[in-house]
């Protein structure tokens, strides 16, 4: 199980850069409206698994299925990444 703290939203692209404790950032992709904010912690069990995922907010306590697009991206390419 992999987890991290939301550090980046582009809301209009739907597009979450996650923070992780062991490397760069994950870039996951929106499929339906979650409640998710930076700061929020997020956990998924498929490590490094790309497409279509399930992520926890134990933040906020829910569940939704996202579109990973990549890890361990480095701070310098987040915004390139999240399309800002």
């Amino acid at each position: 199980m992999r987890k991290g703290i939301v550090a980046a939203i582009n809301p209009k692209r739907g597009m979450v850069g996650i923070k992780t404790d062991d490397s760069g950032f994950t870039i996951v992709e929106l499929l339906s409206d979650w409640d998710v904010e930076v700061g929020d912690e997020i956990v998924w069990a498929n490590g490094y698994g790309l497409g279509s995922e399930t992520y926890e907010n134990r933040t906020k306590r829910n569940r939704s299925q996202v579109f990973v697009q990549n890890h361990d991206v480095s701070r310098a390419n987040l915004a390139v990444q999240l399309r800002l």
